[in-house]
């Protein structure tokens, strides 16, 4: 175990630690709270021959926080000054002081005339001080600025005191000396046993408000973490050259700050702004800390480490300048947006580029991620709000809406059919794909990047799938699918519509028709059965048929009151459909919670606004009928089980509880299959719910060079997961054509993987840290039409921000990951050696001079330094 026990100045003392002189140690009850807290010894709070000075003022303590971009600093501003009491009164404290603790005392006095000093110190000594600490440099008034031959006066001064005591004599310095090292040397030729390097410095502050200096109009004493550094350098330069003892001071704020001045040569450490800002308990903290140091490092005594860094310091002659290091990106810290995107889609880029008014970077930068950037601006359930780090802070950024602006700026701006486009030399490879919807068609856009020629095969007389059919204009208009669609087949896509698997083609035609791949991508719009008695009666009706011909621009019957049984988003469409084409009364039919529905709380906020009435907790019985025709929905009430089954709670009916709802027309939107019969008939595995088998994490199926991706292939449903799961597929075809390797084209393409550093997942806990200061700027108010008003049309509801709100709420943004937005690195190197590519920042190995700037300022600590090949 560490043994921390040291001597200084003659007094054997249980440890290094030493509260220096403050209010902190001018009366016994005070210093019974260090000796308790776990320091060995005090200096007293100081004496003055001056009776000015005995008098602070109130208040007497302020905090400077100082913040340089992201760095954060504090001083404390202190104008506390002497003690309050006469020389006899000081005495007696020292006097009682001694009698009542264990630790040592060392009184401090501050005197104008020889004849101050020496009887001053004399009744120090009678009152049975362990040494006395002459405090030359006090802030507040001092030898060291009292304007007349500073040095040769402290030596004097030392001299005099040394004259009248015996007991051991601290010289207190002050940090704004022309020769420390002189100054150091003159005290210990003039007789004094100890030198403390340093006291605080002497410094202004001024309110630039009130054009005045702060609090009362002086100079005070700054001291803080920052003031460290200073006295290190210098202790480390006098300890070789000086036999008396050493007190750091200046700058503790943890105990790897006591471990410093032991390193190099300090025998005591003096605190005070730590105890003044934290409490006596930080004693403790320091002490155990310094014990446990020592513990791990193996050292039993403070000697053994003692001044040990000194002769590892350099002097400039001897520093290597070589130049042997680069710096290196290892990791790119992946902002938790960006991390919830199935995408991966850059949300802080763009957004950080929209707070800086640069629109057409932040087009390009959004265009870049996927080919549906319009769409999902509107129909992305957005987990990249649910995952930003700004929530805390007012609610996350609104990235959705912002997105939206930036797409739409872009298409009055920079229209996408306008565009210049580009792919990778044709490949010779041919690549059919069966079905155009998110996960279709993304596939198609990134395997014609990539060189491969394209065509896409497509059931219904338009391309879209259920982007087309499934989701309504009031929430996508058909003209942004249409123009997204037709950027696609500016790279060479070929669209064949009315060409149904089975009926016009067959995966076996296809490989007979020279096509080297096939991706299987027809989603799921085969609606699941209630079977419950009377489903086939007159009015209950499947919803994703008929969302399809409300899609389509017809109007199908609706009923005055309607039922739609399910929870998803088809599930809401169908209701605030109903409700548009002139239904009076439109339920959502449920049967587990609210926490439990797949839609997503927006889109159910939205429902119930326009008047959507949705009952939880309630299975369907059975359709009552009445001529063949629905004429109610008979319930059941039920609750749920404890326990999950397969990732959900089961919902269980209660004996009795049956009610009935007054409707005309069920809509059943239960749920979703893939029609798959007529591709398990040629041969590819289905599993028993109709969904494509695929390998485990990867898009292949039972059949060589047959893929399969979103709904068919079970994947989840959203739009933004469908398009991932596209991106999935075309990276595993291409891989698959290049046997193995990813072709050139798909790897050099902005929206494919390159070769990049390794993703790391941000601390949001740390990145909320660097920004405690940040106000609580609540997030914007989204525009929307009025519920009233938007039931009688199929208009959008919801509208785009105007360019202020936009920008306001994109400058909440906190930039929380690396790329553009944060962009530290790359304004900080002065050699031009990081650049941006598409989102994100590269080194230039070649440009980079190993200055290291990057990698310190880096708040991620993403970059590091490494040794350049070949280097001596």
């Amino acid at each position: 175990m560490a043994d921390l026990r040291t001597r200084y100045v003659g007094l054997e003392l249980d440890c290094p630690i030493i509260v220096a002189s403050a209010g902190i140690t001018e009366t016994v009850e005070r210093m019974r709270r260090c000796q308790d807290n776990g320091a060995a010894a005090v200096v007293m709070k100081s004496w003055f021959e001056d009776e000015l000075p005995r008098h602070s003022p109130t208040p007497r303590f302020t905090v400077f926080h100082h913040k340089l971009g992201t760095e954060k600093s504090f001083t404390l501003f202190s104008y506390e000054q002497a003690s309050e009491w006469d020389l006899a009164r000081y005495a007696q404290e020292v006097a009682d002081a001694k009698a009542k603790l264990a630790i040592k005392i060392i009184p401090s006095i501050n005197c104008l005339t020889d004849e101050t000093w020496a009887r001053a110190a004399q009744e120090m000594q009678a009152a049975g001080a362990d040494a006395i600490e002459l405090n030359t440099s006090c802030p507040h008034g001092s030898i060291t600025f009292r304007g007349k031959a500073v040095e040769e006066t402290i030596f004097a001064t030392v001299r005099v005191v040394r004259q009248a005591v015996t007991i051991p004599i601290i010289a207190k310095l002050s940090p704004m000396l022309t020769s420390p090292i002189a100054v150091a040397k003159g005290v210990e030729e003039a007789g004094a046993n100890a030198v403390t390097i340093f006291n605080r410095m002497t410094a202004l502050e001024i309110d630039i408000q009130e054009e005045r200096p702060v609090l009362h109009g002086g100079y005070g004493g700054h001291g803080g973490p920052w003031a460290i550094q200073y006295p290190l350098r210098w202790i480390s330069a006098i300890r070789p050259q000086l036999k008396i003892d050493i007190a750091g001071s200046g700058g503790v704020a943890s105990w790897e700050d006591v471990v410093r001045y032991l390193l190099v040569g300090a025998n005591v450490v003096q605190t005070c702004t730590a105890v003044v800002m934290n409490g006596y308990g930080v004693l403790r903290e320091l002490r155990e800390g310094l014990g446990r140091w020592m513990d791990e490092r193996g050292y039993r005594t403070l000697d053994e480490f003692r001044g040990k860094v000194n002769p590892r310091i350099l002097g400039s002659e001897a520093v290597d300048r070589r130049k042997r290091l680069r710096a290196r990106k290892r990791y790119e810290t992946i902002a938790p947006c960006k991390a919830a995107c199935p995408v991966g889609v850059a949300a802080q880029s763009y957004v950080r580029l929209v707070a800086d008014g640069r629109y057409d970077e932040a087009v390009r930068v959004l265009r870049a991620s996927n080919p549906f950037q319009s769409i999902c601006g509107r129909v992305c359930y957005a987990p990249c709000e649910d995952a930003c780090t700004r929530t805390p802070l007012g609610g996350a950024v609104a990235i959705r809406a912002i997105k939206r602006f930036v797409d739409e700026w872009g298409r009055r701006h920079m229209p996408l059919l306008e565009q210049p486009v580009a792919t990778a030399p044709p490949t010779g490879r041919r690549v059919a794909v069966v079905g155009s919807g998110p996960a279709g068609l993304t596939a198609a856009h990134d395997l014609a990047l990539a060189g491969h020629a394209v065509t896409v095969f497509e059931a219904l007389d338009a391309p879209g799938g259920m982007l087309r059919v499934g989701i309504p204009h009031y929430r996508l208009p058909k003209h942004l699918v249409d123009e997204e669609i037709a950027a696609i087949q500016r790279l060479g896509v070929e669209i064949r519509t009315g060409q149904a698997l089975g009926r016009d083609f067959t995966l076996d035609s296809l490989r007979a028709g020279g096509y080297d791949a096939i991706l299987v991508a027809i989603g799921a719009h085969r609606n699941a059965r209630l079977r419950i008695p009377g489903e086939d009666a007159a009015g209950v009706v499947d919803a994703v048929g008929w969302l399809r011909r409300v899609n389509l621009g017809e109007r199908p019957e609706v009923g005055k009151r309607v039922a739609v049984v399910g929870g998803g988003n088809t599930t809401l469409d169908a209701a605030r459909c109903a409700i548009r084409l002139g239904a009076e009364v439109a339920y959502v039919v449920y049967r587990r919670t609210r926490a439990e529905m797949p839609a997503h709380e927006r889109e159910i906020a939205d429902a119930e606004a326009e008047g959507v009435r949705i009952i939880y907790l309630a299975i369907p019985h059975s359709i009552v009928v009445e001529d063949g025709r629905v004429d109610g929905l008979r319930c059941v009430a039920g609750y749920l089980e404890p326990q999950a089954v397969g990732g959900r709670r089961p919902s269980r009916a209660v004996a009795g509880a049956e009610f009935t709802l007054k409707v005309d027309m069920v809509l059943v939107a239960a749920g979703q299959t893939p029609d798959t019969g007529l591709l398990a008939a040629q041969g590819l595995a289905v599993h028993n719910n109709g969904v494509v088998q695929v390998r485990e994490g990867s898009n292949e199926t039972s059949l060589a060079g047959v893929f399969a991706a979103g709904d068919a292939a079970g994947r989840p449903g959203s739009v933004v997961e469908a398009i991932a799961d596209g991106r999935r597929a075309a990276a595993a075809i291409d891989r698959y054509l290049a046997g193995s390797q990813t072709s050139e084209g798909l790897k050099t393409s902005e929206v494919s993987r390159r070769e990049a550093p390794e993703p790391k997942a941000l601390d949001a806990r740390a990145a909320l840290a660097r920004h405690v200061d940040k106000p609580d700027a609540p997030r914007v108010i989204l525009p929307i039409r009025e519920p009233s008003v938007r039931v009688l049309d199929f208009a959008e509801v919801e509208l785009e921000l105007d360019e202020a709100a936009a920008r306001t709420e994109a400058a909440r943004c906190l930039a929380c990951g690396c790329g553009v937005g944060c962009g530290l690195c790359e304004r900080v190197c002065i050699y031009s050696a990081v650049k941006r590519e598409g989102a994100s920042y590269a080194i230039d190995a070649q440009k980079c001079d190993g200055c290291g700037l990057c990698a310190v300022r880096c708040a991620h600590s993403a970059i590091e330094l490494l040794p350049i090949e070949g280097a001596e």
